[in-house]
């Protein structure tokens, strides 16, 4: 009697393996099932993976799916001695859910348009098209690290023998390369219709993109989503010097269809990937987590990604050449004494983890003790120690036989450690840590400094034209962030008054240099930033209120003694001609006419200063009518 339970208990378990895989297999194309189990530390963790045979694709379930049961029935083959089912039991048989999946229009509509109307309306001559890809590939700029030359070469000569026939999400990325290489890379006359004479609008590449992304079914887990999604948003985010709650929209919905198909997960540990598929994997999520923490550190927002929850390996700093589809291994990662147009992206990986550390800080209500603020200090210290010397900050002045896209990259990687150390310690800052105020002040410094360097280099004739691009919304974020910690550290002083105060006297005159040559910049940008336009006003509070102390300071001082005389220099507040005071008109949002001895900006300064916490973007700013 017990063998004939045991026969049916195993014959209802494989009954019921069967319809779980049937219900994997049925929810796209022919998919096998598989289990493959990562060991960690001291547990390991079970995950279900189907990945389709004909490309990289994966789809990634966690352990709370409910296909994880199907582990669960492999374990209860064991238990099958002692388990006793009723086998009149029989689930019904399966039938095919039919239903309008397409049909929620927040994806957007394509019945509007065809495959062969866009490529017919948006896609230039193959001569044209040929010469965007050749300035892309060539150009000594940032390219998409998951887009290899050589592959993606091969697939362009394909697309050409049937266009009717291409993958509209691989269409979107081809459109993606032709907007970025006729606005920043290519030359005016490569952006001229051969057959009209008339210059192309690079913004239609864009509007194909888009189309193409919604042609595609972009939102569903499928080859070349993640990839095209965000070379959209790459494109998307260059076009404002401001955030774009745009692209955050679009990378939530790339992130989401990263975890899907399992981009988080290293490819050692899920899925059956060629060395080639693996390594661009790593390639697209490593872009994914990059491009989703900086850009919900300028919204405010916390990131969509949670490192701690992947364990996707860093791609190696490896040339295109080095390797391709037909590799069985990897090559050994390149030194990084060269700089390669990889290294930057490869290095910036690594400064990430420490960014995002903090980031997740600044972001917490939790109050951290000054052991762990140290802590978290020598973290980002040791982080920065990690950068090649090739990468390593220097002056303009000793960069004049550098390339151009070599000193940016400089900048861009000091730029995350120096802002790690101003939003590590700019609320400890504001509450009188002096350790915390030295380095806010010195990182907010530098930060500030740089960029005005950079930004007279930017101009025609200058070191950096060629790059001007670079000058986007993540660099200008970072300035303004300096500015208002500078802001900040000053409006400290001036509220301290006479009593001891954690600022030194003797950088006061500096910092407002920098903040005079700072509201210079905000003008020029404020008629393409509103971000701009609303820090030229908190300056212009700053200074003014700095002019007020002063001359009050000076109308209320008893007749200096001899020794005080000797050192006025040194304990001066600022030089009177580097500040022209009386020129500094507060801004119309602000609602407030400057009249000496009033000390209302002491208090609005206050709710100013308030939004640097994170990033600049994220400030309120409409409340004060900007």
């Amino acid at each position: 009697m017990s063998t004939a339970r045991n026969n049916a208990a195993e014959d209802r378990l494989l009954h019921l393996e069967s319809l779980v895989q049937q219900l994997i297999g049925g929810q796209g194309t022919e998919k096998s099932t598989e289990a493959s189990v990562h060991s960690t530390k001291a547990s390991s963790k079970q995950l279900n993976v189907t990945a389709n045979n004909d490309s990289p694709t994966t789809t990634y379930f966690g352990s709370t799916h409910w296909s994880a049961i199907l582990q669960d029935i492999h374990a209860l083959k064991v238990a099958a001695g002692t388990a006793v089912l009723d086998a009149s039991e029989e689930s019904p048989p399966l039938t095919e859910v039919v239903g309008h999946q397409n049909s929620d229009v927040i994806f957007g509509s394509s019945g509007n348009y065809s495959l062969q109307q866009i490529i017919s309306q948006y896609l230039p001559e193959k001569i044209e098209v040929d010469r965007f890809l050749a300035a892309y590939f060539s150009a000594k700029t940032y390219i998409a690290p998951f887009i290899h030359t050589y592959h993606f070469q091969r697939q362009y000569r394909k697309f050409w023998q049937d266009v009717n026939k291409v993958n509209p999400l691989w269409l979107s990325m081809l459109f993606s390369v032709c907007y970025f290489s006729s606005r920043f890379v290519a030359l005016p006359d490569s952006v001229r219709n051969p057959s009209t004479n008339t210059i192309r609008d690079y913004h239609s590449f864009h509007t194909a993109a888009g189309k193409c992304l919604v042609l595609g079914q972009y939102h569903r887990p499928q080859k070349f989503t993640l990839e095209a999604l965000l070379m959209y948003a790459q494109c998307r985010n260059l076009q404002s010097l401001d955030p774009s709650r745009e692209v955050g929209a679009i990378l939530a919905v790339a992130v989401r269809l990263g975890y899907e198909m399992g981009y988080h997960r290293d490819p050692d540990y899920i899925g059956k990937f060629t060395v080639f598929d693996a390594e661009m994997r790593r390639r697209s999520w490593a872009v994914c987590k990059q491009m989703d923490l900086m850009i919900s550190f300028m919204l405010g927002m916390p990131s969509n990604i949670r490192f701690e929850a992947c364990d996707a390996k860093s791609p190696q700093n490896l040339m295109d050449s080095d390797f391709d589809e037909s590799s069985v291994t990897l090559p050994p990662s390149r030194t990084e004494i060269e700089g390669t147009k990889l290294l930057w992206f490869a290095v910036k990986e690594r400064l990430v983890v420490g960014f995002y550390n903090v980031y997740c800080d600044a972001l917490s209500f939790k109050e951290k003790s000054e052991s762990e603020i140290l802590q978290l200090d020598n973290e980002v210290r040791g982080m920065q120690k990690t950068i090649p010397k090739i990468l390593r900050a220097r002056p303009l002045a000793e960069s004049l036989a550098d390339d151009s896209f070599l000193i940016m990259s400089r900048i861009y990687l000091d730029f995350i450690y120096l802002k790690s150390l101003c939003i590590l310690h700019r609320k400890y800052m504001k509450k009188g840590n002096a350790f915390s105020t030295e380095v806010c002040i010195d990182a907010g410094s530098k930060v500030v400094d740089q960029f005005l360097d950079m930004n007279k280099e930017i101009s025609p004739g200058g070191q950096l034209y060629d790059v001007r691009w670079m000058l986007n919304n993540f660099t200008m974020n970072d300035f303004l962030l300096g500015v208002m910690v500078l802001c900040l550290a000053v409006h400290t002083k001036l509220k301290s008054g006479s009593q001891i105060t954690t600022i030194p006297v003797l950088i006061d005159s500096k910092l407002l240099d920098l903040l005079k040559q700072s509201h210079a910049v905000c003008l020029e940008k404020s008629s393409v930033s509103k971000d701009a336009q609303s820090v030229a006003g908190a300056i212009k509070l700053t200074l003014a209120a700095a002019k007020l102390s002063k001359s009050h300071h000076e109308n209320n001082t008893a007749p200096a003694s001899q020794s005080q005389v000797a050192h006025a220099d040194e304990v001066s507040f600022v030089d009177e001609e580097a500040i022209d005071w009386f020129s500094l008109e507060l801004p119309a949002w602000t609602g407030y006419n400057y009249n000496p001895g009033d000390e209302t900006a002491f208090d609005l300064m206050d709710t100013l200063l308030d939004f640097s916490t994170v990033g600049v973007a994220n400030n309120e700013w409409s409340e004060f009518g900007a």
